[in-house]
């Protein structure tokens, strides 16, 4: 099967064009998932010309190639140029004299460049009938490592170096490029100038290499490789002739050397027809590859800030909440009256149908009378008394009831700075986060929250620890030998005292001891009722500590702090998915690129973890 067939299949015969397509799209939608995150916000406005070039590019599938030729001062680019079209097209200078400043543009007769826009970087277009540039447009490029004409020793020049700005029409000429033909020497290889100029535009754009001056010059192609290689170029061949001896032949009509047919025979296979489409997209899978693999490179930098922001919120939160669960069970040990007073309303409740329970109800009733001239003060006495949960206290508002709760506005604004310090470092902005000092109505609406939250956690574990003494006070068996105790006593009581009237005084006739028996008797039942009395709350007050410190266990399960820290939680969170989405949208994007893989090549490409 042809290469160029072959790429556009996926493992599993997933179309290569249907899954480029999605992921692009999902590059899209993550690039602005973390607005506010300065690292973020970087990817995203870059990633506004990586998308416009991606979209050019799947749009422009059919068009021929744009091949740039760029090079420094003096490497004979001009002279490839003309070589290459056949005749000369562009003027071609000495070593050291600055040269091509204006960009030429090389096609053949019958090539359509509407889509060009020459006026943009000011090109002059010249038609070729040459056969290497009849599959391709050819533009010899700027040199961006010229000099400026006062400084070239030319003293008949008129144009000032302040009107010399052939890096900033290179700059112009490359982004209208698709490939990139470099063409150095012996003298220029190691250009430092033109390095720069091309990690710039190499991403997504494959490269031949060339050297020229081939008669003059040794052999440079190895070093050259390794200075490429250095700089994170893949470079499979440089092609090495002598532009100058191409350009006479070509011009004269003599067949060229085959150094130069070696490299119009790459052009033809490589970038013409089919080839160009397989091109172009192999460009577009590198371009996306390269800008995630950068995109990946600045967020490990980020990673250790973001890291410090999220051990930073556990802290605090840890913090919080420790103080949190102090406050709580401050408030239930002071409470521990409204214990008894819930524990009593439901043995009153559930006891029904025997003497001890009505002694219960009767002693309950005089409790209640007491009680009710105390009041439950306290937010424990408060939910056990059936009040609503998050009911702030009528006199002190939301600071009294943070207060209830053991934490201060202090205490929730320092943890809030020591965030903000760690959240600028990492680069967390708004609208990700919020102030670090929150105004009094947010503030207050942060504290009715937490109150609100605390409070129907609190009334649902006390509802369950007071469910399972109500489960021990609804069995038959411990209500029964209660009862048993209880009419047991009075049976007693009742026997002797029938004993002594019926056997004493009518059988016998002796005289009544009055009433001091009963007197007695009485006292003594009312101390053995209350005796038992304590003895029941005694049985179910037994596991209550246990129950209560189970309970306080729980607050960090139960999340009740994070009203106060929501905005960093959601920032750590934000960055977190991003990050992770991330590192799947990379493996996706290598994937894709092993399966574009098209066999061996002549052309060259920027490795996509070396772009910088």
């Amino acid at each position: 099967m042809p290469a160029a067939e072959s790429a556009g299949q996926l493992p599993g015969g997933t179309d290569a064009f249907t899954r480029f397509d999605a992921l692009v799209s999902a590059t899209d939608r993550w690039s602005g998932s973390a607005a506010g995150w300065l690292p973020a916000q970087a990817i995203a406005n870059e990633w506004r010309d990586v998308a416009a070039r991606l979209d050019r590019m799947r749009q422009e599938l059919a068009r021929v190639l744009v091949v740039g030729v760029v090079g420094g001062t003096g490497v004979g680019k001009s002279t490839l140029v003309n070589a290459l079209a056949g005749r000369e097209v562009t003027e071609a200078g000495d070593v050291a004299r600055p040269t091509t400043r204006q960009p030429v543009v090389v096609a053949g007769p019958g090539v359509d460049l509407s889509w060009l826009s020459l006026e943009e970087f000011d090109g002059r277009l010249v038609r070729s009938d040459a056969p290497a540039v009849s599959g391709i447009v050819l533009i010899d490029c700027p040199d961006p490592d010229t000099q400026s004409l006062a400084d070239s020793g030319d003293r008949g020049a008129v144009q000032s170096a302040a009107a010399n700005h052939n890096r900033d029409r290179l700059e112009l000429v490359l982004p209208q490029c698709d490939v990139l033909l470099l063409v150095s020497t012996a003298q220029k290889y190691r250009s430092w100038i033109v390095a720069r100029e091309l990690a710039a535009f190499a991403p997504g754009r494959p490269l031949l290499f060339v050297q020229t001056h081939a008669s003059r010059d040794p052999d440079i192609r190895d070093d050259w490789r390794q200075e490429l290689q250095a700089q994170g170029f893949e470079v499979p061949r440089i092609f090495r002739l002598d532009a100058a001896e191409a350009a006479v032949r070509a011009g004269v009509g003599r067949p060229a050397e085959p150094a130069f047919l070696e490299l119009t025979a790459a052009i033809d296979s490589e970038l013409v027809g089919r080839a160009a489409r397989r091109v172009r997209r192999a460009g577009a899978v590198d371009l996306l590859v390269w800008f995630l693999e950068r995109s990946a490179d600045r967020l490990v930098s980020s990673r250790p800030a973001v890291d410090q922001l999220a051990a930073g919120l556990a802290a605090e939160r840890t913090r919080l909440e420790t103080l949190l669960a102090a406050g709580i069970s401050r408030e239930l040990q002071q409470g521990r009256h409204a214990w008894q007073a819930v524990i009593d309303d439901e043995v009153v409740a559930r006891w029904q149908g025997g003497l001890f329970a009505a002694f219960l109800r009767a002693v309950s009733a005089v409790r209640s009378l007491w009680g009710n001239l105390r009041g439950r003060s306290g937010l424990a006495g408060r939910l056990l008394a059936g009040a609503l949960p998050g009911a702030a206290p009528a006199a002190g508002g939301s600071e009294q009831g943070l207060a209830e709760l053991g934490l201060t506005g202090g205490e929730i604004e320092q943890s809030r700075s020591v965030l903000s310090g760690l959240a600028e470092q990492a680069g967390a902005v708004p609208p990700l986060i919020g102030p670090p000092r929150t105004g009094q109505p947010m503030a207050a609406a942060l504290a009715d929250e937490l109150i609100a939250g605390a409070s129907r956690w609190l009334a649902g574990g006390l509802e369950q620890i007071v469910g399972l003494r109500r489960q021990q006070v609804d069995r038959l068996s411990f209500r029964g030998v209660f009862e048993l105790l209880f009419t047991g006593f009075l049976a007693v009581i009742l026997v002797r005292a029938g004993l002594s009237f019926f056997g004493g005084r009518l059988w016998q006739g002796l005289p009544t001891a009055g009433d001091g028996f009963l007197q007695e008797a009485m006292l003594w039942l009312l101390i053995w009722g209350f005796v038992l009395r304590w003895c029941v709350f005694r049985l179910l007050r037994i596991g209550l500590d246990r129950d209560l410190k189970l309970l306080l266990d729980q607050v960090p399960q139960a999340h009740l702090v994070d009203p106060l820290l929501a905005d960093y939680r959601t920032a750590v969170g934000t960055i977190e998915q991003y990050l992770a989405e991330a590192e799947r949208l990379g493996k996706e994007a290598r994937a894709l690129a092993a399966c574009q893989e098209a066999g061996p090549t002549e052309l060259g490409r920027l490795r996509p973890s070396s772009a910088e």
